[in-house]
């Protein structure tokens, strides 16, 4: 409620919203794919324990996007997303209801899913972490170059209204 409405003509999601999703879809991709082929080929997993390590990567990838979804420019650690005790209680919950799916036996059946060994864990929860990790590092890269825009505009508007430059309606907004 701190920012004033979009423009009704301005779409829902713009440009950079697209592009931002596009990155997330293939962030996600690459390290749920990149799981499945480390599991195979490095870790030497048979291909349902392969299968299963690319579906949890998947799985732990979703549930910590939501740490991407804070404000841009917010703290990394202390924002509107990791205050709330509801997203950490839902944080919980799913976390429980897929080891659930691994470790149930009946589910786990249903799911066609296997417990992993500790280095398919260790491969999950690494994989799952790339694509938070590469969602913050463009959140503070994209933060950094809105703060030098916003420092340019800023200097750019300060110099117009030292200078006078401004109409009548503007000059209201120039403290002199």
């Amino acid at each position: 409620m701190e920012k004033p409405p979009r423009e009704p003509d301005e779409p829902i999601l713009n440009h950079r919203h697209w592009l931002a999703i596009g990155g997330y879809g293939l962030t996600t991709t690459a390290a749920v794919l990149g799981a499945l082929v480390l599991a195979l080929n490095w870790l030497q997993l048979d291909e349902r324990q392969a299968v299963t390590v690319s579906f949890l990567t998947l799985a732990l990838t979703q549930l910590w996007h939501v740490f991407n979804m804070a404000e841009q420019g917010s703290s990394l650690l202390r924002n509107e997303v990791t205050c709330n005790p509801f997203i950490w209680g839902a944080l919980a919950l799913c976390i429980g209801l897929v080891l659930l799916g691994v470790y149930l036996p009946g589910l786990s059946l249903v799911l066609t899913l296997v417990a992993p060994r500790t280095d398919g864990w260790l491969l999950v929860v690494g994989m799952s972490l790339i694509p938070l990790l590469v969602g913050q590092i463009s959140k503070g890269l994209f933060s950094l170059r809105g703060i030098e825009l916003r420092i340019k505009i800023y200097a750019s508007f300060t110099a117009n209204c030292i200078m006078g430059r401004f109409q009548h309606e503007d000059s209201s907004k120039c403290s002199r």
